[in-house]
């Protein structure tokens, strides 16, 4: 069983089609295996499935999965395999020449339409029938759904972004031979090109931009990851440079330029690079790839909004009664703090069932998200391609996990110095200052006894007792009362950091948790630690009565990092854990009865789309720039599992929104993230005024996607 479970991920983490294509993982000094090996290797995993269990079979069956066969696996040559093992141990792609002479001379204005004619007529050839078919009538539906080329061109990009590559390409080819005028298609015609294989093709459209609206970062960065393709280093390092002295962090520009200085023996310039790319849009891909070279992520390294308010949870506004400094004030204040305790244990009781309640949510919901994985597994497997990204982790999880690991080192520091003090004054200052007034009220004892009796003074001395009781009290209730309130102050912060940053790092339901636990938690921190001296015996004179502490309300911690993206035909709604897409076709059961979602065989390449759903003069100057703070938007970073980073933009002119961009970050950020209240729209009609951009990432070593060679 144990043999058959390990075999059985594997199935379900490579899917059955592609699992002799997987190119063999390459160690330092070894030879590639030959085709003879990748055979023998092919039956013993055969044998494996031949002798699975009944027991096993069933369980598949009850699953819903087929059981794979090896004998169905193409069979792969010696050059083949020797060319994937020398793949992959290029840090940079060899040069093509083959496709770089295949490069068309430059594209005219009045030649575009009949340039991507013929180019989509090529792809027609290569395309899947179902994928051409449904990517035809997806076209139509655009068309009846939009009223310019503009709208229609979003709405295909936005089937990109949403994991449809092939029939976003194929629909925006057709948007684009209508209007070849329209740039901001076809500069994301051009980008989709190059990220399928077909970089040859992408230059002339590029080239004939570039030539328009010069100095734009998304175009000069676009042709730096085509030549990089084709693996002229040279031209593609010439197009990178310029995009980075124009945005030194520009997500895309920056990471594809770590592996040219990589591949030159540039290592910590290479490190940078990746650094700063980090900065603009972390992604899992490019975390594993500083490991690689040798540099562990940190928490400074990462962008997130930061906490708009020192103290989002309201914290501060439950106080607790005062530490006594004098007898008559631990008079006065013995039912103050006694009914101080009972509001506390009354609000921590009370939050307790609600506490229950959301674990409960975060149960089910697990649940739910861990069978839609388990669905989303099975319908893979059965159909020999991935047919989604596993929803293992919110989005920012890794990010966040960084920043909480940050909150928590500095509150272990300061609980370490926290702890030394308070035993330092435990053990030295509180014992000396016990001693003292052990002292002095037994010489008054002594005096006391002295004059007390028959025919001596009887004086009262309840008030010289009280006056070293209070002096007493004064001083050591005072320390113990400071040491109180620094406590308080470590435990605020480090709560409400925490919070802040499991918003980003936890599913929603599990993040109402983990703030009902915060509360909890600063309820029985509000109990002093340490308690103060008490002294009621020296009752000289009538106590004025005390004043109770003030138990405020708690504030909510919701999530500002939000957006609904409407295109029309696809919806993404963004929060501060994860990024959703939902189609609104009005064929939508038709379009899975054709096989839509098994359709797509391509997956994505590291890529950036810029969305800003009001454009500023600045921006119609060509695609939109990464580095341009006009409008309001989002950017959206992909890697190869899909969404990785997702960030929010804004600017104060516009009347959706107060927020404005942090251009001078002191941590280090490039200015990204928002800030202020309410800082971004709910709702981005980005189909109507907004535009979209692309901006491709670092190719495959080799040629990917319909345009393979």
């Amino acid at each position: 069983m144990k043999k058959y479970t390990l075999l059985m991920l594997a199935i379900l983490l490579v899917g059955t089609s592609t699992f002799a294509q997987q190119k063999p993982k390459p160690k330092e000094k070894e030879k590639p295996p030959t085709q003879k090996e990748m055979e023998e290797m092919m039956k013993e995993a055969q044998k494996e499935l031949d002798n699975m269990s009944e027991e096993d079979k069933k369980m598949m069956k009850e699953m819903g999965i087929k059981i794979p066969s090896m004998k169905d696996v193409p069979q792969v040559t010696d050059k083949q395999l020797a060319d994937a093992w020398e793949n992959e141990n290029l840090i940079v792609p060899k040069k093509d020449m083959d496709r770089i002479a295949a490069i068309p001379i430059a594209v005219t204005d009045g030649r575009m339409g009949a340039y991507i004619t013929s180019i989509q007529n090529k792809a027609a050839t290569l395309l899947k029938p179902e994928v051409k078919n449904m990517a035809d009538k997806i076209y139509t539906y655009i068309k009846s759904k939009s009223k310019n080329s503009a709208e229609a061109g979003n709405m295909a990009t936005g089937l990109w972004i949403a994991g449809k590559p092939q029939i976003a390409y194929y629909s925006l080819g057709k948007i684009c031979t209508d209007d070849p005028t329209n740039t901001d298609n076809l500069s994301n015609y051009g980008a989709m090109l190059s990220m399928f294989g077909a970089q040859q093709l992408a230059i002339p459209i590029l080239n004939n931009l570039n030539t328009k609206f010069p100095k734009n970062s998304t175009l000069l960065n676009n042709l730096g990851q085509a030549w990089f393709g084709l693996g002229d280093i040279t031209k593609a390092e010439k197009y990178l440079d310029s995009v980075i002295r124009i945005y030194a962090y520009h997500p895309q520009a920056t990471y594809t330029k770590s592996f040219i200085e990589e591949s030159k023996g540039n290592k910590t310039e290479a490190i940078n690079l990746v650094k700063k790319s980090i900065l603009h849009s972390y992604s899992k891909e490019k975390e594993d790839r500083l490991s690689k070279m040798g540099h562990k992520l940190t928490a400074k390294e990462v962008s997130l909004p930061k906490n708009t308010k020192a103290d989002p949870l309201n914290l501060g506004g439950f106080a607790a009664p005062p530490f006594p400094m004098s007898v008559d004030q631990c008079i006065a204040m013995e039912p103050v703090w006694a009914a101080y305790h009972q509001q506390l244990e009354a609000q921590a009781a009370a939050l307790k069932p609600r506490l229950e309640a959301a674990w409960q949510l975060t149960t089910d919901m697990q649940q739910k998200r861990s069978n839609e994985n388990i669905a989303m597994v099975k319908a893979s497997v059965n159909a020999g391609s991935p047919q989604g990204v596993l929803t293992l982790v919110p989005m920012h999880a890794s990010a966040a996990y960084l920043k909480q690991n940050e909150v928590m080192d500095e509150y272990n520091r300061k609980m370490a110095a926290f702890g030394e003090k308070t035993a330092a004054f435990f053990t030295g200052t509180a014992v000396q200052l016990k001693r003292d007034y052990n002292a002095t009220m037994e010489k008054l004892r002594e005096e006391d006894n002295e004059q007390t009796g028959e025919g001596l003074p009887n004086k009262d001395f309840c008030p010289r007792y009280k006056e070293a009781s209070d002096k007493y009290l004064n001083a050591y209730n005072g320390a113990v009362e400071s040491f109180f309130k620094e406590h308080l102050e470590i435990q605020k912060k480090y709560l409400n950091e925490t919070t802040h940053w499991q918003m980003y790092s936890e599913w929603p339901e599990k993040f109402e948790a983990h703030k009902l636990e915060a509360k909890i938690a600063w309820l029985g921190a509000l109990i002093p630690t340490f308690s103060f001296e008490s002294i009621t015996t020296y009752k000289c004179a009538m106590s004025p009565m005390g004043k109770t502490g003030k138990l405020s309300k708690f504030d909510d911690v919701a999530c500002q990092y939000n957006d609904t993206l409407n295109l029309k035909i696809i919806k993404f709604t963004n929060n501060c854990s994860r990024m959703t897409s939902e189609f609104d076709f009005l064929f939508l059961n038709y379009v899975r009865k054709d096989d839509f979602e098994r359709a797509e065989g391509d997956t994505y390449i590291s890529s950036t789309y810029k969305i800003s759903a009001e454009a500023g003069k600045d921006l119609k100057a060509g695609p939109l720039k990464v580095e341009a703070k006009v409008g309001v938007g989002i950017e959206i970073e992909f890697g190869p599992q899909g969404t990785e980073d997702v960030t929010l933009i804004g600017e104060v002119k516009v009347g959706a929104g107060t927020g404005i961009l942090d251009e001078d970050d002191k941590s280090g950020s490039p200015g990204i993230g928002i800030t202020g209240k309410d800082a971004f729209p709910t709702t981005v009609e980005a189909g109507l005024e907004g535009r979209i951009s692309i901006l491709s990432g670092k190719s495959t070593i080799e040629p990917s996607g319909i345009f393979k060679k």
